[in-house]
């Protein structure tokens, strides 16, 4: 089985050496290391030059989606990994995704990804409560895969024309994940494949970001006909119980627990936009 990372970048210069080290270090080799360079303003595709990878340059920034198609499109391997350029691979990563596939004729599998930073109220808070993992159980039948690390055979990607551009930077995942899912693809889950997220937010970033991951999410469950107000009932869910309550009686902040409540609304802002948007 021939195996390819891919990982776009978008003005991770602060990063995407770093992540690229761990790729090339992994304990089982990959055949193939395709960077694709989005359209940075800073000196990330200065610093991919350095390494012995495939370097791709889009002249304009078109979006992590994007990105993700024209890795694709660039590597005549059976599987595709993506790992976003903010993270950085545990050596072990690539040989236990292989593993997997070895299991059963799965179309895709994805890692968890676990959060360096965590010593801000913003960056504990991401780390508590919006994080890319989904515990600690291999899950053979997932909705879809987190982006942070997820991993699909290339005639499955193929088959159902690859990512969705118009989600450009979130929600691309969902949105693939329920396609697949119509399509008959099985996706697994293993907590044993692993990636460390670098990722650092401030108040601005981490509204931000709670916003357009809802916004989408909605836009995702929608167009694949799922129930997208089942975001609103989970929201609702983590606000009166299963994130607030817990900040505030077991890790007894207030910081936290004033955040749980912001960003539920901003995450019913979010959703309520979403649905009225004209994305169909």
């Amino acid at each position: 089985m021939s195996i390819a990372i891919a990982i776009p970048c978008y003005n991770g210069a602060s990063y995407i050496g770093h992540c690229i080290e761990s790729v090339l270090n992994q304990s089982h080799p990959a055949d193939k290391i395709v960077v694709i360079d989005d359209g940075s303003t800073d000196n990330s595709f200065a610093i991919i030059s350095k390494y012995p990878v495939h370097s791709i340059r889009h002249g304009r920034n078109l979006g992590l989606a994007a990105a993700r198609n024209t890795a694709l499109e660039n590597v005549d391997t059976d599987f595709i990994v993506y790992i976003d350029a903010d993270a950085y691979a545990d050596q072990n990563m690539l040989d236990i995704l292989h593993q997997e596939y070895g299991k059963g004729d799965f179309a895709g599998v994805g890692g968890q990804g676990i959060e360096v930073y965590r010593e801000t109220v913003h960056d504990r808070w991401r780390s508590l409560h919006a994080h890319q993992s989904l515990g600690e159980n291999r899950d053979e039948h997932r909705e879809f895969l987190a982006g942070l690390c997820m991993s699909y055979r290339c005639s499955a990607l193929s088959a159902i024309k690859g990512f969705n551009a118009i989600f450009r930077t979130n929600g691309e995942d969902i949105d693939l994940g329920l396609r697949m899912n119509k399509a008959g693809f099985q996706l697994v889950y293993t907590p044993e494949a692993r990636v460390y997220h670098q990722r650092q937010d401030n108040h601005a970033s981490l509204r931000r970001m709670m916003y357009w991951w809802y916004y989408w999410a909605f836009i995702a469950k929608k167009k694949n006909g799922r129930n997208p107000w089942s975001l609103l009932t989970g929201t609702l869910r983590r606000m009166l119980w299963s994130d607030t309550l817990p900040d505030l009686f077991i890790r007894r902040s207030i910081a936290l627990t004033r955040l749980d409540l912001e960003l539920s609304f901003v995450k019913i802002d979010a959703l309520f936009s979403a649905s009225r948007s004209k994305i169909h």
